[in-house]
Parts: C-alpha cells; sequence; structure tokens
C-alpha cells in the first residue's frame, strides 16, 4: 500500500493539483466572471434595489427583447442576484430552433443563445469585453485544452480514479493519520513536510473522498461506456434517466396567431410568494407574442439534493396569465436520488455563500494535500543532493533523470501553473478591448507563461527555481487588486466602502494568496541562500515507515 500511494500520488500528482486548484476556483465561477468584465462593475448602482423592484427590470428586459429578438421562439430573462449583479437576456435564433410539433421542453434544438447584458437601473445595454473568463479555468478542469473533449475527459477521468487510489490507500498507509492530524512540527524538514501532508489530508478527508467518487460518476457514461450502449439505445436515453424526477411541461407548437403578451411582472410576484425562501431569479417566455406563448418562472436554486437541486417551476399561459397546472416530479429511486445527491455536492449547485466557501477551503486543502505529498517524495529521495546545493552548478546534472524531472514538474506544475494563472488575469485586463480573437490570445498567454515557466524550472537550480516563481505568481496576485482598480473596475477600497463584495472578495483573496506566495518565496529564498541545517536532511526511515 505505501509503494501504491507513493506512486499513484506521484505519476498523475501534476495533473491532480491542476484539477484541485482549477475545481476549487470553478466554485466561484460566476463571481470571477464578473471581475473579469470591468465593465460589468457599475451594474452594482442597482444592487441594493435589485430585488425591490423587480418590475422595473422584468420591463427593462422585455423592451430590449422586443427591439431585439422580436421573431425569437424563446427569450429569457435573468434577473441580477448576489454572485451576479447585472441584468441579462437571452433568445435562440429564429431559423434553427423552433419547437417540433409535439416537442417536449428539453427537446427543442440546442443552437448557441445570444445573449445582452444590461443595468438594472437603467436598462442600458452593457458593452463588455470578450473574455474567457473563468469558463476556461472550468472546462481545464474537466477536459483539459487543445484536445479532443472525449480524449481529455479520459485522461481526468484516469486522473480522478488514481486520485481515489491514493486517497484510499493513503489511509491505509497512515493509520494513525486522526491522531497526527494534531502534530506540527515547524523546521524539521521532512517531517514537517509530512504533519503537513497529512494535515491538509485529513482536515477535509470526507470532502476528497467524496470530490474524486463524485467526479467519476460525472464521466461515467464515458469512463463505463460499455455498460451505458448495453443497457440504452444511445447517450441521450442514458442522459434522460439519469436526469429523471423532473417534472416535465408539454410545449406547443405555434399557431401563428399574433396574440400580445401579458405582463410578467405580477405573475413573477406570484411566484415569489410561493417561494419566500428560494425566490425566483429566472423567466423563459416560449412562442412570445403568439396565442400559444407559455411563461415558465424558476427558482433561484432548489433545496433538494436528491433531485440534483434542480429548482422549481410555474408556467403560465402567455396571453391571459393564468397559472397553468405543472405535472409534479416523480420521487427519485434510491439509486437516482444517490447520484443526484453526489453530483450535485461536487458541482456545489446547493451552495450557499458560507457552504461555497467551505468547499473552495476543503479544495485548495486538496491541492496542498497533492503538492505537499509532491515536495515530500522529492526530499526523501533527492535529500543528499540538497546538501550540495550550494556547491558547483554541475551536481544537478549529475542527478537521475527521472528525479531532476520530478525537480523540474514540481516547480513548474506547483508554482509555475499559479502564475499562469496570474497571467491570465493580467491578460485579461491588458489585452485591447477590441483586439481580434481576443479570447484566443487571453488562452494563449496561459501556455505561454505556463511553458516559459517549465523552460525556467529545467535550466534554473532547485530552490532558486522554486523562490523565483513564487514571488512571479505572489507579486502578479498581489497587484490584481491595483490593476483592477486601473483598468476600469471597482477598486478594492470602493468595492468594499459599497458593499460590491463579487468584486471586493477577488482582489482580497488575490491579496492574501499574493502574501502567501511571497513568504513562501521569502522562505525558500533564504533555505537557497543559506543551505540546509542538519533538521531539514531527510530522516533515514522511508515514507512507508512513517
Amino acid at each position: 500500500m505505501a509503494w501504491l500511494h507513493t506512486w499513484s500520488g506521484l505519476l498523475l500528482g501534476w495533473l491532480m493539483f491542476l484539477i484541485f486548484v482549477t475545481g476549487s476556483l470553478s466554485f466561484f465561477r460566476s463571481e470571477i466572471n464578473f471581475w473579469m468584465r470591468p465593465e460589468l462593475h457599475r451594474a452594482y448602482r442597482a444592487a441594493g434595489g435589485a430585488k425591490a423592484d423587480s418590475a422595473r427590470m422584468i420591463a427593462h428586459a422585455r423592451r430590449v427583447l422586443e427591439q431585439e429578438a422580436p421573431d425569437s421562439p424563446q427569450w429569457q430573462i435573468s434577473l441580477p442576484g448576489p454572485r451576479f449583479p447585472a441584468l441579462s437576456v437571452s433568445w435562440r435564433a429564429s431559423e434553427s430552433s423552433a419547437t417540433p410539433p409535439g416537442g417536449r421542453r428539453g427537446h427543442v434544438g440546442r443552437p448557441a443563445m445570444k445573449r445582452l447584458l444590461l443595468d438594472p437601473s437603467t436598462g442600458d445595454i452593457l458593452k463588455a469585453r470578450e473574455t474567457a473568463g473563468a469558463d476556461f479555468l472550468f472546462r481545464l478542469h474537466f477536459q483539459l485544452y487543445g484536445i479532443d473533449a472525449i480524449t481529455g475527459r479520459w485522461i481526468i477521468g484516469a486522473g480522478t480514479m488514481v486520485m481515489l487510489i491514493a486517497l484510499i490507500s493513503g489511509v491505509i498507509v497512515h493509520r494513525n493519520i486522526f491522531r497526527d492530524f494534531f502534530t506540527f512540527r515547524p523546521n524539521k524538514g521532512k517531517r514537517s513536510w509530512m504533519d503537513a501532508h497529512v494535515l491538509t489530508s485529513a482536515v477535509s478527508l470526507p470532502f476528497h473522498f467524496v470530490i474524486a467518487f463524485s467526479g467519476l460518476l460525472l464521466l461515467a457514461g464515458q469512463l463505463m461506456w460499455p455498460v451505458m450502449h448495453g443497457l440504452y439505445p444511445d447517450a441521450r436515453a442514458f442522459v434522460i434517466e439519469s436526469r429523471g424526477g423532473r417534472a416535465r411541461f408539454d410545449i406547443e407548437p405555434p399557431s401563428g396567431t399574433r396574440v400580445p403578451l401579458t405582463d410578467f411582472a405580477p405573475l413573477f410576484e406570484t411566484a415569489r410568494q410561493r417561494w419566500p425562501e428560494r425566490p425566483p431569479d429566472t423567466i423563459v417566455i416560449t412562442n412570445p407574442g403568439d396565442s400559444r406563448a407559455s411563461i415558465e418562472i424558476r427558482q433561484s436554486y432548489g433545496g433538494r439534493l436528491a433531485n440534483r437541486a434542480a429548482p422549481e417551476r410555474l408556467f403560465f399561459d402567455g396571453a391571459g396569465g393564468e397559472l397553468l397546472d405543472t405535472p409534479k416530479a416523480e420521487a427519485p429511486s434510491a439509486i437516482l436520488a444517490v447520484w443526484n445527491a453526489l453530483t450535485a455536492l461536487h458541482m456545489g449547485r446547493f451552495a450557499t455563500p458560507a457552504q461555497r466557501w467551505l468547499l473552495f477551503f476543503a479544495g485548495i486543502c486538496g491541492a496542498a494535500m497533492v503538492a505537499s505529498g509532491l515536495v515530500l517524495w522529492r526530499i526523501s529521495r533527492l535529500g543528499k543532493h540538497d546538501e550540495k546545493s550550494s556547491g558547483e552548478a554541475g551536481e544537478a546534472l549529475r542527478m537521475p533523470f527521472g528525479c531532476r524531472l520530478v525537480e523540474v514538474f514540481n516547480v513548474a506544475g506547483i508554482a509555475g501553473l499559479l502564475a499562469a494563472i496570474g497571467v491570465y488575469f493580467w491578460g485579461c485586463r491588458l489585452l485591447p478591448g477590441d483586439l481580434a480573437l481576443r479570447v484566443n490570445w487571453e488562452i494563449a498567454l496561459f501556455f505561454i507563461a505556463w511553458g516559459v515557466l517549465l523552460f525556467h524550472a529545467a535550466l534554473a537550480r532547485h530552490l532558486s527555481a522554486w523562490a523565483g516563481q513564487l514571488a512571479f505568481s505572489g507579486i502578479l496576485f498581489a497587484f490584481l487588486p491595483l490593476l483592477n482598480g486601473l483598468t476600469g473596475g471597482a477598486s478594492l477600497f470602493r468595492s468594499i466602502a459599497a458593499g460590491y463584495w463579487q468584486v471586493a472578495g477577488f482582489d482580497l483573496c488575490a491579496l492574501f494568496a499574493g502574501a502567501l506566495l511571497l513568504f513562501a518565496a521569502w522562505k525558500v529564498h533564504g533555505r537557497a541562500a543559506g543551505g540546509l541545517s542538519g533538521a531539514e536532511r531527510p530522516l533515514p526511515q522511508p515514507v512507508a515507515g512513517n
């Protein structure tokens, strides 16, 4: 088990670190997307009155939709919420997305939606920059980038399976893991790294198991494709059944008879009174302006994990405004309820702000667990080279190639990844707003920076590479709040004073991360300059014996 834990953690450890970091950031996907588009920050002017004056915002949204998409078969209005304070309207193109005769909601063709963001107080269209935003990090988390999405998911699935194996074998190897949770011995070299590894593992161990297993469930249709194809005629049938238990509402095709739409605001108020704890935030209008128009109002989020935290919905007649009978959702089977609960937990669909922060903290602990394990492997097997680190540079060349490769990948895969994410955020703000293929340039900057840092880690001495890349990433994050204020966003002091916590929260986290990385760089630089003390020399016992 010690052998299995060591090598399963090492061979795909850098991929696991990428999964944990990008997955943790994805819990705040909406907030990061909002920060990366400073043109939207002025939407906060109406944040205080957004909940109280939903009727005015709905009127603004309807006016824009009638102007921009009068012939669309479907409109959608998303009201400002605590995570994204801009008003959003979207619609489908008329040619390719009309509901077929006898069709159902959810069975409509899915062409790309057209979307506009509006100022909640005035209804003015907000011209925001084009950016990949946190969506790039989110997709990097579960399907990588630059390769076929199916191949990327196979790689992520393999990494997740290996992570689950490493977790199980790690608990067996560290049989005193919960007792050692209360033990940390600083400045003890390998012993300190072992304590840090156990601490970050134990503090959120249930989360690590759930997140790994639920990640495999989300990819089960692909990873277990022989079973799926043996039981279902196609992948679509599997998806429909795995998302069963939700009420379906038959949508009739348009009649061709033009009838004015009813006022949305009273219908929205009816839904708000029905769901006082989880108020509605989305209105979907199908066949607007037709005698068979329907209006669907959705909760902001659902409260039952057994139904994948799916929101409840109300349907109204689009012409008269009468409440229509909506079939009750069927209770999911025990198997489906477990499936839904685990996958909803993985994606944080149910989470309140406090719960989202707990998920983020647990994800960062997972990243620290992987990083400390990778560093511990290096200290355990290559400690004798540290004593020669102050000697001639040629010493590193006599190191076995595989060991040197681990050193380089540790630096670039941990500190280099964090720095590349920092470069990505800077690139979003500094690239010209009208640059052609701007989204591609943002992503290119991420990979260019990461490639340069990998090259630097291969050329520089080990501790110097660590210190340099940690300092670089720390500077990038620490100065993000200043960059935000200088490039048109709400500055940190202004956002705190006005209660703009989506922006202020990002800036404060960036400051904290930058300070932590700069502190780590300072500690590593001190060791690189002064050599290793006797306490930092490796213990004679192998990892498995601790």
